[in-house]
């Protein structure tokens, strides 16, 4: 065979390889028939309440059937219409409860109660709940998902491992292990010792937070995108101080380490390339980022987003948003004294820890 023939040869074999996984995108390159953008289904797209929402639309069909059972006083079994074994309660006495748990253990069922529900310490429900009243879960009980229509308690070193939702208060003991999404409509208090990833209410109190009357009321200062909009930008490459006291009238960005002394007032947004630590008695009317760890000092007042990149860690007594202006406090990881108060949203997405005060 010519040797100029075998080397064409490969030399084509060769383009053909590496032109062939290109097809496809050239074909598309000049049809473009899947130009148009994805179409997300926006119920998917991030609510807190999603889960919870499809769990009253799985059981609507149960409402007739605790209806009955909460006037006769009397309870009910059957099944879904995935072939998931439920049972109604029209009353919630120790006995009914404590045989449940046993049941539970070896053929779980979904429960559904009409009626305020006391559950008695040590259990495990590996089935989703469903409160039509008052729930009140004992010490170290283990849940799948709850959803109640009204407050929703749970003793000390209980665990929830996928959500829950509800509609009054939500109250995590000493200890609780909150490994899914918490979301209620008025209120979520955790207390020491608790650990968490994604918590969302109107307001969240870290511990037995001090009514404070300004952070109830609607707050006078601009949300930090209309604060961003409004005032300069200062930039400053390398390490940086706001001294004691100083009003800063400008959005900052730091490219070193910051610090803010105690007492400052930052009029606009605060963002830092390394660490950044706030301490006492700071206010800051915008959001404020940093791009590794962020430890944030008692009694401080932060108006907007506060996002870092590492680690963050929140003093006692500060407070974070305001009733007006809901905000977002994310971080991997999240250590958050008792008395801290956020409005909105407190997401850890690795790990979050409510830090006992000494």
């Amino acid at each position: 065979m010519n040797p100029d023939l075998a080397v064409a040869a490969l030399v084509c074999m060769v383009s053909l390889m590496f032109m062939l996984p290109l097809v496809p995108a050239l074909v598309e390159l000049r049809r473009k028939s899947d130009a148009q953008p994805l179409n997300v289904v926006q119920q998917h797209a991030g609510e807190i309440r999603f889960f919870a929402n499809s769990f009253r639309d799985y059981i609507k069909g149960l409402e007739p059937t605790m209806q009955r059972c909460v006037a006769d006083g009397t309870t009910a079994t059957g099944t879904l219409r995935d072939g998931e074994e439920y049972v109604v309660l029209g009353r919630a006495d120790a006995p009914l409860l404590l045989a449940l748990q046993q049941r539970d253990a070896i053929h779980p069922v979904v429960l559904a109660a009409g009626v305020d529900l006391i559950v008695p310490p040590s259990a495990t429900f590996s089935r989703d709940i469903y409160a039509g009243r008052q729930f009140v879960g004992g010490d170290k009980n283990n849940y799948r998902a709850i959803l109640g229509e009204k407050n929703v308690h749970l003793g000390a070193s209980s665990r929830v491992m996928r959500w829950v939702h509800a509609v009054g208060e939500f109250t995590a003991g000493l200890g609780c292990r909150l490994f899914g999404r918490i979301s209620s409509d008025l209120l979520i208090r955790l207390h020491a010792n608790c650990s968490f990833l994604r918590l969302n209410a109107p307001r969240i109190e870290i511990g037995r937070a001090p009514v404070d009357p300004d952070a109830t009321t609607p707050n006078s200062s601009l949300p930090s995108d209309a604060v961003s909009a409004a005032v300069p930008r200062f930039l400053h490459d390398g390490d940086f101080e706001v001294r004691h006291g100083q009003i800063i009238r400008s959005n900052i960005v730091i490219r070193g380490k910051l610090v803010v002394r105690s007492g400052a007032r930052i009029c606009g947004s605060v963002k830092g390339d390394k660490d950044v630590v706030i301490e006492n008695e700071v206010s800051v009317e915008g959001s404020l980022i940093c791009a590794r760890k962020m430890r944030i000092g008692p009694q401080c007042a932060i108006h907007g987003p506060v996002i870092a990149e590492r680690e963050l860690s929140i003093a006692s007594g500060t407070r974070c948003g305001t009733v007006e202006h809901p905000t977002t406090v994310s971080a991997p990881r999240i250590d958050v004294a008792e008395g801290v108060v956020v409005f909105g949203t407190l997401w850890a997405r690795e790990r979050g820890q409510v830090v006992a005060n000494p």
